[in-house]
Parts: C-alpha cells; sequence; structure tokens
C-alpha cells in the first residue's frame, strides 16, 4: 500500500514539472477576438480600460496627448523530462507562453491598441 502512495506521489511530481506565471492576470484568458470585442477605437476610455483590466503592467507618456499603457502575462512550463535522473541531461527543456496588449491613448480615449501571443520553446541539454 504504501510503496503505491510513494509511486502515485512520485509520478506527480515527475508529470507535474515546475511551473511559474508572471504579469497581469487579467489578459491570462484573452484573445485577439475577445480583446477587439471589448476596446473600440475612438470611443473605450482610460476608465473602460482600468474596469475591464485593471491596472497595467507599464504606463509611459509619449507626447503631452498620448499615453501607452501595456499589459503583459508569461508562463513558463519545465519540461517533466527534466526531472527524471540521466534522462533530464539530455532532454531538458522549458515551454515558454506570453501575452501582450498595447493601448494607445490620445486624450482619454483608445486611439490603436495591438495584441500578440507567443509559444515558445527552450530546450537543452548535453
Amino acid at each position: 500500500m504504501k510503496a503505491k502512495v510513494a509511486r502515485a506521489l512520485l509520478t506527480i511530481i515527475v508529470l507535474s514539472g515546475c511551473a511559474s506565471t508572471a504579469g497581469n492576470q487579467s489578459i491570462k484568458n484573452e484573445t485577439q477576438q475577445s480583446i477587439a470585442s471589448k476596446i473600440m477605437k475612438g470611443r473605450t476610455t482610460k476608465q473602460d480600460i482600468l474596469q475591464q483590466f485593471g491596472e497595467p503592467t507599464r504606463k509611459t507618456t509619449v507626447d503631452t496627448n498620448e499615453d501607452m499603457w501595456f499589459y503583459s502575462i508569461m508562463n513558463s512550463n519545465m519540461s517533466a523530462t527534466s526531472y527524471i535522473p540521466i534522462v533530464g541531461l539530455f532532454s531538458n527543456g522549458t515551454d515558454m507562453k506570453s501575452k501582450n496588449l498595447t493601448i494607445t491613448f490620445a486624450g482619454d480615449k483608445v486611439e490603436n491598441w495591438s495584441f500578440s501571443e507567443s509559444n515558445d520553446s527552450v530546450h537543452n541539454g548535453l
């Protein structure tokens, strides 16, 4: 019985890998289409954006009447094989997913926005 429990725990640990997430959680589930339905150029205000996505990751003033707000999130996940003795030396790696939303304001209204997603894998080993 104890051996079965130990084996099950070891399997869970190996398969779960090591994950970390950093950034603004409010855009975690967003897509190009969902953003397009929430932001209307020339109509959506800064207050609307704050209510929808919260405080941005970073704000920049470009001109006296132009601001840029940046929202980003990144999730990295080490592959499970990285934790297997000897095998991990040859096939370790990390999968990374990121999302970025950039909003440009003219005064109080959205002038433009862009959204991007990327999925990258970094593999290394002997």
